[in-house]
């Protein structure tokens, strides 16, 4: 079993090279005082800046890791590798290369119905990614991309699976900098919903795949490990 779970792991690290988004996390969750790790992929492919700006996206690979700190009170953190690109209004391309991202977060059960298989699930999410430099006709360009996102997801288990829904706010700024030129780039569009299902391998190992829009266009799945 061992070996299967670390052969998972590493198909899934190889193919995730260079992967973003921020995750709501699902309705996953470790036992009190216990962890769950796992490996995240995520894209987000088209996000508006100041609506006149242009658009940018990101990939990203993520190592997870949730904590139950109470019964309903659980904290994650997350670090790995993402890349950024920003299509700029003026028709300038700009492509960085995967740096440094990271992020945390907090999740609250709000309800649980174990007999009716139904949870209510709120969360806070913050990422952030930065990326290495690209240069374009000799001109040295820079980003950072920040993003926050709270959400209230309504959970149904169904045999293996637990599906989930529900809204999500937003907020995103990307620092951009071109030589001396400096300057912070906000997104508009701050409401969004967002669709996502586990499914149970086994007893402590979940598939998880999630999508999200509106305010953002973006999908992401991982595998998780209860410990």
């Amino acid at each position: 079993m061992g070996r299967t779970i670390f052969s998972v792991w590493a198909i899934i690290g190889i193919c995730c090279s260079f992967a973003y988004a921020i995750p709501s996390e699902g309705d996953f969750l470790p036992a009190l005082h216990s962890s769950i790790w796992g490996i995240q992929y995520n894209h987000i492919f088209v996000r508006d800046l100041n609506k006149v700006e242009g658009e940018a996206a990101t990939t990203q690979c993520f190592l997870s890791a949730s904590y139950a700190l109470t019964e309903r009170i659980f904290l994650d953190g997350k670090i790995g590798m993402g890349s950024i690109s920003f299509d700029r209004a003026d028709g300038v391309n700009l492509d960085f290369p995967a740096g440094f991202a990271g992020g945390y977060g907090l999740r609250y059960l709000v309800y649980a119905n174990s007999e009716r298989g139904v949870k209510s699930i709120a969360g806070f999410q913050h990422i952030s990614c930065h990326p290495f430099k690209d240069t374009v006709d000799d001109v040295a360009y820079r980003v950072i991309w920040d993003e926050w996102q709270g959400t209230w997801l309504f959970i149904k288990e169904w045999k293996k699976t637990a599906w989930y829904c529900g809204p999500q706010y937003s907020t995103m700024q990307l620092k951009y900098k071109a030589d001396s030129f400096r300057r912070r780039l906000k997104t508009e569009d701050c409401w969004g919903m967002l669709a996502g299902v586990n499914y149970r391998i086994a007893e402590n190992m979940s598939i998880n795949t999630e999508i999200r829009i509106f305010d953002e266009v973006a999908v992401n799945t991982g595998l998780y490990y209860k410990f």
